[in-house]
């Protein structure tokens, strides 16, 4: 059985790259001529590694979510108290950054209209909920939060303030006005 030939080009840094224009130009509005150009690679190589513009959309998500879920872990590593470790966090997204978040942006392109993309983005959001509620549970254990908070709430808000963030990064707000918003956002988790 033939393995079939090598690759001209790097998979992951295409794969990379094509994440990249996704999440500055959105899905739909980066067709598939400047997708290939920007990937560098020929059509007839896209289609054999990738299968189609679609696939490597979902391959582009998991990317993400693998390198974003890998990023607040490293965050909240540094780190020993779950308020001291929220902060870290708040901190990461505080960044300066006009493209927003990568899954919010796809949930804002395609919400529900598109059920394996919905699906593709809740599994992406469930991954990232599931770090922050044991930062909630450890919270909750120590007594810095009252013992009938729910943390899975509390981890759901925390995302929901993240997305406002990434949704406020890509406009032209002021970073001191930015800083205020997110001291208001971790006073109303802590309380």
């Amino acid at each position: 059985m033939s393995r079939g030939k090598p690759l001209s080009f790097d998979r992951n840094e295409a794969l990379q790259k094509a994440m990249e224009l996704f999440w500055r130009k959105g899905y739909e509005a980066t067709g598939l001529t400047e997708l290939l150009k920007h990937m560098g690679i020929q059509r007839q190589s896209f289609y054999n590694t990738f299968g189609s513009k679609e696939e490597i959309l979902f391959e582009a998500i998991d990317l993400y979510g693998a390198k974003l879920h890998s990023t607040l872990n490293e965050t909240i590593a540094k780190k020993k108290t779950p308020f001291e470790q929220i902060d870290c966090i708040f901190e990461l997204w505080s960044q300066d950054s006009q493209i927003g978040c990568f899954i919010g942006n796809n949930v804002a392109e395609f919400g529900v209209t598109h059920d394996r993309i919905a699906k593709a983005m809740e599994k992406q959001l469930t991954a990232i909920r599931s770090i922050f509620v044991p930062l909630f549970e450890e919270a909750i254990e120590r007594g810095d939060l009252p013992a009938d908070r729910n943390p899975i709430v509390a981890a759901r808000a925390m995302l929901t303030y993240g997305q406002g963030l990434a949704l406020m990064r890509k406009t032209t707000i002021d970073r001191k006005e930015l800083i205020g918003v997110i001291e208001i956002m971790k006073s109303s988790l802590k309380q």
